[in-house]
């Protein structure tokens, strides 16, 4: 029966659809309540219980209800109850007041606090039910355990539990508001992180100006105060202005707090409130549960959070989110990073912008010269978004080993663009003695594809000394399992890996070293035990496989790659030293479409190289030529005359080589330098005869045994 026509009422409607994070339109039911019983004088009109339930059509929905301040209506002020009961989400309650002053309203303008626990004030600067607050009415459920549902929305002060046994009290878990509650999970939005970073592809300024314009931005008042990064707008090798948002003028322009350095357009701009004080404060909740328990989870709902604030070093490492060390005397603590995708993006060529999807950190941190850089890293370790104590707070002392299984899963890491390598990088590990690492991708803000191609010069990054992700420290673990992770590009180092690793998936795009095994580093334990990788992919590196100091008594690295998928021209293993690549062990079997004459290694090194896209290396030779490491069997033909083959080095090399002259002429095989093969300075093979060698146990010359 409809209302009578002098009774006041409230359109209420979705505003834009409810959607649930990607998009997908909220299903299902909303149920409003009022008290069990109201009148309104002079209309003959009593009212109670719950109203026509209404159902959500593509997530959009539209009612009519009283206002809850009718004219003449007992009681009065109250607020309705709305019940969603949805199909394909988690279901949840909200308040909502609807005076009659707002004949028309959206529901996120109108909700209110629990009229149990606070005032009955209208929701501030409210706007349509957003992705975002879907997404964090849909983590309800892993709230910590004294933190209420309207916190996470957003709605002010949160109603909280006291814990205990006395008068005003309760049991934990007796209170059916947090019946669903997972203490141990600590999401960033509680602790006010907004998720809110955007990204615009059009930007422009003008070196020496500080005006930034955008036809595409949409700048708004509040956005003032709020970190930003604008790429190319920096001096030349740290090419990404960091800055923050100083006056609003236009939807198009704002001032910035610092001028461009270089004239820029078609620039890349990313901005947003900056997160990373909710983060902090998320990992400081989740350590003081650590303190009493051995499990805790800060979590990241799929949202980009832009993470701006300056490196700390107080807690033994150097990063913008920081975590401290764990006594190894005492039970193994284990802190999760998390985010909800099982497995982050990864780039494609065709790229024109950083991949921002699922749980994604935002860094706006760069060094402002290679010389800045080298200071810090020498001084406090190298940076990490996500750092927990490090080789800057002196490696060996015990206080700085930390008893952290640290987990990360789930979550994409965007770090600011340097073509110098200049940036912070994505997670420093070394200092704690454990590590699981599961769907972590992480990337500079470089594009690949036109018109930006930031990544035409790899080795430039070279310049600088960023490294994507440090594992831990030899010596100080034994349990590092690393199954997908993905370096979208634009660091010197890609990764660190050290012994006991094992690594399942892993990319590298774009680095000026792809894979970096640690013999010793920054005056840890020389490496002693081997690591291990199954399939990686490394693309456009200056270096595919770089040694980073020699291991234990000058032996390791020592690492096996079971699969090195690779496109380069000149596939090859560097290190910092001769020493270093002289220590090194191990197999790496090369695939892909990489040249095969290319193939190399800085120095003589015990890492056998296998041509892994053969079923076996035999080749036919019919001119001089030098041996190539990824060489086994050689066929000779000396039909149209002699064959000299120069022999690579033979210090420390792990391969065995197979002669045979098929032709008239003689085959000449000749030693590097001045080495020598069974004491002599050649062997000359004639017409017919095989030949096998090896480098002799004393690493400096060859020896030969016919067959």
């Amino acid at each position: 029966m409809p209302l009578p026509a002098g009774v006041e009422t409230v359109t209420v409607t979705s505003g834009q659809p409810l959607t649930l994070p990607d998009g997908t339109p909220v299903q299902g039911t909303l149920y409003f309540s009022g008290p069990d019983v109201v009148t309104i004088a002079g209309e003959d009109v009593l009212l109670g219980g719950e109203a026509v339930p209404v159902k959500l059509v593509d997530g959009q929905f539209s009612v009519d209800l009283v206002a809850t301040d009718a004219t003449g209506m007992s009681p009065t002020g109250w607020t309705y109850t709305v019940r969603a009961v949805l199909s394909n989400a988690p279901s949840w309650v909200r308040y909502i007041s609807l005076p009659k002053a707002q004949p028309s309203v959206k529901l996120a303008d109108v909700v209110v606090p629990d009229p149990v626990a606070g005032s009955y004030a209208t929701l501030v600067d409210a706007s349509a039910i957003s992705a975002t607050f879907l997404a964090k009415a849909q983590n309800l459920a892993d709230l910590p355990d004294k933190t209420a549902a309207r916190t996470s929305l957003g709605l002010g002060t949160a109603a909280t539990r006291n814990v205990g046994t006395g008068s005003g009290t309760v049991a934990a878990g007796d209170d059916p508001r947090f019946s669903n509650a997972k203490a141990w999970v600590f999401d960033v939005t509680t602790y006010g992180a907004k998720g809110d970073g955007r990204l615009v592809t059009d930007g422009a300024m003008t070196s020496g100006s500080a005006v930034l314009t955008s036809a595409t931005a949409n700048f708004q008042p509040q956005d003032v105060g709020k970190a930003i990064s604008v790429k190319g707008a920096a001096e030349a090798g740290v090419t990404t202005l960091v800055t923050t948002i100083a006056s609003r003028q236009s939807a198009t322009q704002v001032t910035l707090a610092a001028a461009a350095a270089t004239t820029v357009s078609g620039a890349l701009v990313i901005w947003g409130t900056d997160d990373t004080a909710a983060f902090n404060a998320a990992v400081d909740a989740a350590e003081q549960y650590l303190a009493t328990h051995t499990y805790a989870q800060v979590f990241a709902p799929p949202l980009p959070y832009v993470i701006a604030g300056p490196l700390r070093t107080d807690r033994s490492g150097n990063g913008q989110i920081v975590f401290g060390p764990q006594p190894m005397s005492g039970d193994q603590k284990t802190l999760h990073f998390a985010g909800v995708a099982p497995a982050a993006p990864v780039r494609t060529w065709l790229q024109t912008q950083p991949l921002l999807a699922g749980s994604c950190l935002i860094s706006l941190g760069v060094y402002g010269s290679i010389n800045a850089q080298t200071n810090d890293i020498n001084a406090h370790g190298n940076p990490g978004v996500i750092s927990g104590p490090n080789e800057g707070s002196g490696y060996g002392v015990s206080a700085t080993f930390s008893n952290t299984m640290v987990a990360i899963t789930g979550l994409t890491i965007i770090t600011t663009h340097s073509t110098f390598g200049l940036t912070y990088g994505a997670a420093n590990l070394w200092g704690c003695a454990k590590a699981y690492v599961d769907g972590l991708a992480y990337g500079t803000a470089g594009t690949v594809a036109s018109p930006s191609t930031d990544y035409t010069s790899p080795a430039l990054l070279g310049n600088g000394a960023s490294v994507g992700l440090l594992l831990p420290a030899p010596g100080n673990n034994d349990h590092i399992v690393a199954p997908n992770v993905s370096c979208n590009g634009g660091y010197t180092y890609g990764i660190f890996i050290t012994e006991h690793a094992l690594v399942g998936r892993y990319m590298a795009l774009y680095c000026w070293a792809g894979i970096v095994a640690i013999g010793t580093y920054r005056g840890s334990v020389g490496s002693v035990h081997a690591m291990k990788v199954i399939s990686a992919s490394v693309e456009a590196c200056t270096h595919e496989l770089y040694i980073y100091g020699p291991g234990s008594q000058g032996v390791g690295p020592i690492i096996d790659i079971d699969q090195l998928s690779t496109e380069s021209g000149t596939p090859n293993i560097a290190g910092t030293s001769t020493s270093a690549m002289n220590a090194a062990l191990g197999r790496v079997r090369l695939t892909g479409l990489f040249t095969e004459s290319g193939v190399s290694v800085s120095a003589p090194t015990g890492i056998e190289l296998v041509n892994g896209s053969i079923p076996r290396a035999i080749k036919r030779k019919t001119s001089s030529f030098t041996v190539s490491p990824v060489d086994r069997t050689l066929i000779c033909d000396t039909s149209g005359g002699a064959i000299t083959a120069t022999l690579p080095a033979a210090d420390y090399c792990p391969v065995e080589y197979c002669f045979r002259n098929t032709g008239a002429n003689n085959l000449v095989l000749d030693p590097a330098g001045a080495q020598t093969i069974n004491g002599a300075a050649t062997l000359t093979l004639t017409s017919g005869q095989t030949a096998r060698v090896q480098a002799l146990f004393d690493g400096t010359a060859w020896g030969w045994y016919a067959i």
